[in-house]
């Protein structure tokens, strides 16, 4: 890929050598990131057709589109890239592409934090604050590009700092890494420090609302099993007391963004509950619910006319508040995931920034481990589709119906 200077007592030959028994040390990691592209790339394009196309869009489903935005983004560009720069391991020699690709890996990382961080707040008031007011479609959107702009900003400074490193060892070869010029300058180490600050307070904050989230649940189930449906009211989330009606004095409930029709008509599900309407029946009915409620749909709302009768009214809100739940659960699955897939390269990071020099001599099985726990955060591209095809009935249902579909064209 680039051309390579040898030491003084080293042969372009044995160079060149060297470079191809890295690249065949590395394989398996190459391997492994080319099933990621594969499985990564078809899960998040499946994601965002049925989520932007086969349903109408609620702050939920807006969010999922966009983490499958950059996730397709991650399996398109950049790990292609990340598998050129592993089989260059010491041998890549292009500083434009390694700014570029690098630029692009932080700004889609940090987009889905962003988005995670959104997710997690959407989630909050939903389950903790649910007669105040919601999280709007528009307002969703306006946060989704404002993470993307702070992230786009946030990763700039690396078009800068990365570039070409020259590496001594069995040769003298090239790395995409810090740059030659920006070695000494303090940049690099202020830098890297960012953006371990910033993920660190990111996950502070989603771990913070979700142990808040879990705990409404968990009273909410308490309540569910001891107390009477008068007393609705938990106060667990800071609440005020006139923001949470009793449920027997509310004949008429309303869920904003609730009706997803796709544009064929043959599908209606909830924004806030991944279950379809049929499932949402069959769990009424099981209930033993099957009249006390009308629908009224509109544009903006779903308007629910419940039967005064008490009983009636506590099943109808148990099966909805389980429907919530669930979503909320996937989400969380979601943001653990990512988490988890980051834990190894932070890991790696800060001890390289404690000790510099580390991993400097690292020589087969360990420099290929190495290699492929410096790039884990890769999986949580690839993972989302996957926890969506367990934990949501109505993408597994969508999915199988565009599996027949392509099929029968077939």
């Amino acid at each position: 890929m680039a051309s390579t200077t040898p030491g003084k007592d080293t042969t372009l030959d044995k160079a060149e050598e060297y470079h191809t028994d890295i690249a065949v040390l590395m394989s398996p990691v190459i391997i492994m990131m080319g099933m990621m592209i594969l499985v990564g790339l078809f899960g998040n394009i499946l994601v965002i057709y049925i989520y932007a196309v086969r349903m109408k869009r609620s702050t939920t489903h807006l969010f999922i589109i966009a983490l499958a935005v950059a996730d397709t983004v991650v399996c398109t560009v950049c790990i292609p890239v990340e598998i050129v720069v592993i089989r260059y391991l010491y041998s890549f020699d292009v500083p434009w592409l390694c700014r570029a690709f690098r630029t692009i890996v932080l700004t889609c990382e940090m987009s889905s934090i962003s988005v995670l961080v959104c997710i997690a707040v959407d989630r909050y008031k939903r389950v903790c604050t649910p007669f105040k007011s919601q999280i709007s479609l528009k307002t969703a959107k306006i946060a989704v590009g404002i993470g993307c702009v702070i992230a786009l900003i946030l990763a700039s400074p690396s078009m800068v700092i990365l570039g070409t490193k020259t590496v001594n060892r069995t040769v003298v070869g090239y790395a995409c890494a810090t740059d030659d010029s920006m070695v000494t300058a303090p940049f690099p180490g202020l830098f890297n420090g960012m953006q371990l600050l910033i993920v660190v307070l990111y996950i502070s904050t989603v771990t913070s609302l979700y142990a808040l989230i879990l705990k409404r649940i968990r009273a909410q189930k308490r309540y569910r099993e001891g107390m009477s449906p008068k007393h609705f009211d938990v106060k667990v989330c800071p609440t005020h007391s006139n923001d949470a009606p009793n449920v027997t004095d509310t004949p008429m409930t309303s869920t904003q963004d609730n009706t997803m029709t796709s544009p064929q008509g043959n599908l209606t599900t909830s924004g806030d509950i991944v279950t379809s309407s049929r499932e949402i029946t069959v769990t009424l009915s099981q209930s033993g619910v099957t009249s006390g409620v009308d629908t009224i749909t509109s544009n903006e709302k779903t308007t629910s006319l419940i039967n005064t009768n008490p009983k009636q009214e506590a099943k109808v809100n148990s099966a909805l508040k389980k429907g919530a739940h669930k979503t909320t659960f996937m989400m969380f699955i979601i943001t653990a995931m990512f988490i988890v897939s980051f834990v190894p390269h932070l890991a790696l990071m800060a001890t390289r920034a404690v000790q510099k020099h580390t991993y400097d001599h690292l020589e087969g099985a360990p420099l290929a481990l190495y290699s492929l726990f410096l790039r884990t955060f890769y999986i949580n591209s690839v993972s989302n589709p996957i926890i969506y095809g367990f934990m949501s009935d109505t993408f597994r249902s969508q999915a199988k119906i565009v599996f027949k579909r392509m099929c029968f064209k077939k």
